[in-house]
């Protein structure tokens, strides 16, 4: 049997930062889709989704590029087969897994990085691939092939693992990094979060901003703004996209000085819960992304004892992430429970999807 697993990921700092081409801090964690697959007579692909209750059916001689909206089976079998990578043979396969889905921890990339990595595997190509690769072919079947708003953080992450600084304006561009944190707490809201309509709304409304500024200013680039610098250019924009404006400025500004300190090693797990908690209240007041249950569990984990707390992914509902005192997290994780979270656990920072493969 081949097992193959990806991590789920959290957005430490840069949510709705990599489709504007703006750098994200993320990091895997110990949450996961996984694939195991035997290999049968037929030449046939028969997938038993188990904590769906679904099974499909796909055979190896139908074309692929006939692929339905978030169809990611079949979109990973047409991007590998343009690249020449096809099964010669059938096999049955499992899908399962334990990252809470709609939540805002990426189970849609990581069953896409799973998917590919395994169909690497099963076709003696996994060694020729590095694992940014792996989660740039990702990214190209989730979101370019289906046309969708999202960018590269979160297939990267799966596929890399660990702690990652990622330069979404380059492809193949990352930085590994060691994230100092005494605890990583995450607690699921319940609230399902925002549908992909919305991440799509939220971008095209903010690159509007940008394109509305660069008529005035039309050697102008997002990266470049400084904090300082952003009177002159909110004149040109209405309420709205002056928010969305300054908040793609602020964001950027705390994720650079986030790995600033990380590199430096200046950074200890305090100071980075404080900026993570700036990211949040830019994420709330200037994305708008937070909901009454979200803004509740962060104001628990705070007044338990959390260094810093902020909503992850998309918005609209899913998860929140905290950095914690070790001391402190039991306390912090029954207060979360107490508050109404579906779940609230301990995460572990965990390794990429082609490294776990057996």
């Amino acid at each position: 049997m081949t097992r193959i697993k990806a991590p789920a990921r959290i957005c430490l700092f840069g949510d709705h930062q990599d489709y504007l081409g703006l750098p994200v801090i993320a990091c895997a964690i110990d949450r996961y889709i996984e694939f195991n697959a035997l290999p049968n007579s037929s030449n046939t692909l028969r997938f038993d989704f188990i904590d769906l209750n679904e099974k499909r059916s796909v055979n190896l001689d139908q074309q692929y590029n006939n692929f339905g909206p978030r169809d990611y089976i079949l979109s990973s079998l047409y991007l590998l087969q343009q690249r020449g990578i096809q099964l010669e043979s059938g096999y049955d396969i499992e899908v399962y897994g334990n990252i809470p889905i709609n939540a805002g921890l990426s189970s849609s990339s990581a069953f896409v990085v799973a998917w590919i990595t395994l169909l690497l595997k099963l076709s003696n190509k996994l060694n020729d691939y590095t694992a940014v690769q792996i989660g740039q072919m990702a990214y190209e079947a989730e979101c370019v092939l289906h046309k969708e708003a999202g960018g590269k953080m979160d297939q990267y992450t799966a596929a890399i693992g660990n702690t990652v600084y990622i330069d979404t304006s380059r492809d193949l561009s990352y930085e590994s990094l060691i994230f100092p944190t005494d605890a990583l707490l995450v607690a699921n809201s319940g609230i399902p979060k925002e549908t992909l309509d919305g991440l799509r709304t939220l971008n095209e409304r903010t690159h509007a901003a940008i394109a509305k500024v660069t008529q005035q200013y039309p050697d102008l680039k997002i990266a470049k703004v400084g904090l300082g610098e952003l009177g002159q250019y909110l004149k040109f924009l209405d309420e709205e996209q002056g928010l969305l404006f300054e908040g793609a400025v602020r964001n950027h500004t705390l994720t650079l000085e986030a790995v600033k300190g990380i590199r430096l090693g200046t950074a200890d797990p305090s100071f980075l819960g404080a900026l993570m908690f700036e990211h949040h209240k830019v994420l709330r007041d200037f994305l708008k992304i937070t909901t009454p249950e979200i803004d509740t569990l962060i104001n628990t984990a705070m007044e338990a004892g959390a260094f810093g707390c902020k909503i992850v992914g998309s918005g609209g509902g899913g998860c929140i992430a905290c950095i914690a005192p070790q001391a402190k997290k039991d306390e912090i994780l029954s207060a979360l429970n107490a508050a109404g979270a579906v779940v609230a656990f301990e995460a572990m920072i965990s390794e990429g999807a082609k490294e776990l493969a057996e």
